[in-house]
This record gives structure tokens, sequence and C-alpha cells, in this order.
């Protein structure tokens, strides 16, 4: 759980007191499926090429 705290400040700008002071856990799992997703999406050391990833936006 700490680590979680720590990853959302961080990613919020934020301290981890006003993290734990304003989040409730719902809200923290929620954000640990954001942060987590991509990583879930795609396996482990593929990576997209520039080009792709361009096409990929488009």
């Amino acid at each position: 759980m700490t680590r979680l705290v720590f990853a959302v400040a961080s990613h919020l700008h934020m301290t981890a007191g006003a993290v734990m002071a304003s989040m409730g856990a719902h809200e923290l799992f929620c954000w640990h499926y954001l942060l987590t997703q991509d990583t879930r999406a795609a396996p482990r050391g593929a990576q997209l090429s520039v080009e792709d990833e361009i096409n990929a936006w488009q």
C-alpha cells in the first residue's frame, strides 16, 4: 500500500501525506489500475518502433 501511495503522489506531484489525507482506498486502487494497465496490455520486452507508435495514434 505504501508503494502505491508514493507512486500516486509522484504521478500527481503531491506529497504522500496529502494523498493519504485526500484519497480513500477505492480511489487509490483505481489509480493502481490506471498506473499498471499499460504494463499488462503489452508483453514484457515488446516495444513499438517510432513509426508504429505514430501509426497507433493516427
